[in-house]
């Protein structure tokens, strides 16, 4: 795109955000690259849809800027003395968005709905260590657990959902819910306020602890550029007040703006190269192996997205599971190359072939993350030595999770997990993993996972998640790529700030628009 063309779509998009009213000024404007796919936060799968689900419901306890465990849409709590349960006493006179008051039979609607086995969503496994929920009259819930778990609290930080707007504890993706959500948060739906551009809230007048800002405006901006130059009008009516994350190449522009201040925040977030198991040129480790040998992780990164850490399995480096004795292996062209012949993967012209098969593989990529075209251009230059052919297939975000997650027609893709406390990663690699959408099967990491799950000792627990990230690095179901240091650009009208981990916007309610 001509800078002339983004001059113009950055003032399009000035005029769509800033209305030039008074109003517009208690108005929160900020961009995502990608369209929420859902607002029903079960199946809130996406950062888009993390960060306004935050906006729009509660959950029981929420992690405050200390880091601690603190009161949400429960006052208190308290652990049964053999540990096998918790007792949550609710905030009362909390009402709904709607004006229905919201009571313990919310919380056991939620938990039930989680568990139907028809309510089908990729982070069902949070709610797998819940045996019972019971209501101990209107603002009482008891909560028995399957297992002893440590630091409890931290389990409750999913959002509740309201019983009396649905017919049943089987929940749909296609309920129109997703579109028309009701919470309690702090934020509400504005009437008509969900489009396929931009989702409007306003300030819900009944929250027990009401923001300072008075409407959200979130509109789907998927050019970085176009966000960057918004940005630079963050002083003005016609801006943005925040980009949540800033493109390295981006942060000089902001070092010593009089306008805009860098904030860093810490995301339980790594990025990776899937293979598909389905494709038998991929199933073979060998052949895996030799491609992580091809590609230059740390060239990638310097060149495409910034500072991070280099991974070498399914943990960032904060976590307590990352293995650090798993060395990181160098680049090595030669050596990927002796791997694929002795694998029977022969060089013809351009590309290796084993009788009739060839190692060339569809790329399927969402075209609506920015950097995915230019990583991809890269690992395509680094395949191309050892004798490898990937085809780039790039599509829209909604047919992208469709295409990968579930119909799982690629061959190759690349993209980013984000966790919230604890990297869980069970439903990724487990054989009947709900989010094994590689389609891997391996007995030894299914029978690791199993025993860890089962376990009551957390510093065994803790021990078995690192021998799965030694395995794992050695099998290579996925290339594990890396963990970025990552800045939000945000204009210095905006005061009390503070960024939440994973959710972002949980301590907004505290933000404040200058005038």
């Amino acid at each position: 795109m001509s800078h002339r063309s983004l001059r113009r779509l950055a003032l399009a998009l000035c005029l769509l955000f800033g209305a030039g009213t008074a109003q517009a000024q208690q108005t929160f404007h900020y961009p995502e690259d990608t369209r929420p796919t859902s607002l029903l936060p079960f199946f809130a799968e996406d950062m888009s849809a993390v960060r306004m689900v935050e906006l729009i419901f509660d959950s029981l306890v929420f992690v405050n800027k200390r880091g601690d465990i603190d009161k949400g849409l429960a006052t208190s709590w308290k652990l049964d003395d053999d540990q096998g349960g918790i007792k949550f006493v609710l905030r009362e006179g909390v009402k709904w968005h709607d004006g229905e008051p919201f009571t313990a039979e919310d919380v056991v609607f939620t938990i039930q709905a989680a568990q139907d086995s028809k309510t089908i969503f990729n982070a069902k496994s949070k709610f797998e260590f819940i045996r019972e929920v019971t209501a101990e009259g209107q603002y009482g819930v008891h909560i028995a657990f399957g297992r002893p778990i440590p630091d409890a609290e931290k389990r409750f930080l999913f959002k509740i959902i309201p019983k009396h707007a649905f017919t049943g504890t089987a929940i749909s993706r296609k309920d129109k819910f997703a579109r028309e959500p009701v919470g309690t948060g702090p934020f509400r739906l504005k009437k008509g306020g969900f489009s396929l551009r931009s989702i409007a809230l306003e300030q819900n007048p009944d929250y027990w602890n009401a923001s300072k800002v008075g409407e959200v405006q979130m509109q789907h901006t998927p050019d970085k550029s176009a966000q960057i130059n918004l940005l630079q009008y963050s002083g003005v009516k016609a801006g943005v007040q925040a980009v949540i994350f800033l493109p390295p190449k981006n942060i000089p522009l902001f070092e010593n703006s009089d306008s805009v201040v860098l904030e860093p925040y810490h995301t339980v977030s790594w990025w990776y190269m899937a293979f598909s198991h389905d494709n038998k040129s991929l199933a073979e480790t060998p052949v895996r192996q030799a491609m992580a040998l091809a590609i230059d992780r740390e060239e990638l990164l310097e060149a495409h997205l910034g500072k991070g850490d280099i991974l070498t399995g399914p943990f960032t480096e904060s976590s307590p599971f990352y293995n650090f004795q798993v060395e990181k292996p160098a680049v090595d062209i030669e050596r990927a190359k002796q791997i694929l012949e002795d694998a029977g993967w022969k060089a013809k012209g351009d590309v290796r072939m084993k009788g009739k098969s060839k190692l060339d593989f569809e790329f399927v990529m969402d075209k609506e993350l920015a950097s995915n075209q230019a990583l991809f251009l890269g690992i395509q230059a680094q395949l191309k030595k050892i004798g490898v052919t990937v085809r780039p297939t790039y599509v829209d975000h909604a047919r992208y999770r469709d295409q990968v997650f579930t119909r799982r027609k690629f061959d190759l893709t690349l993209n980013i997990w984000s966790f919230e406390e604890v990297e869980d990663v069970y439903p990724l690699f487990h054989s009947k993993g709900v989010m094994n959408f590689i389609g891997y099967n391996n007995a030894d990491v299914d029978t690791l996972l199993d025993t860890a799950r089962a376990t009551k000792d957390y510093k065994k627990y803790k021990e078995m998640m690192k021998q799965l990230h030694a395995l794992l690095a050695k099998e290579l179901p996925y290339f594990f790529l890396w963990s970025l240091d990552i800045y939000s650009g945000v204009s210095k009208k905006v005061k009390n700030v503070y960024i939440q981990p994973f959710y972002y916007f949980t301590s907004f309610a505290e933000w404040e628009l200058a005038p």
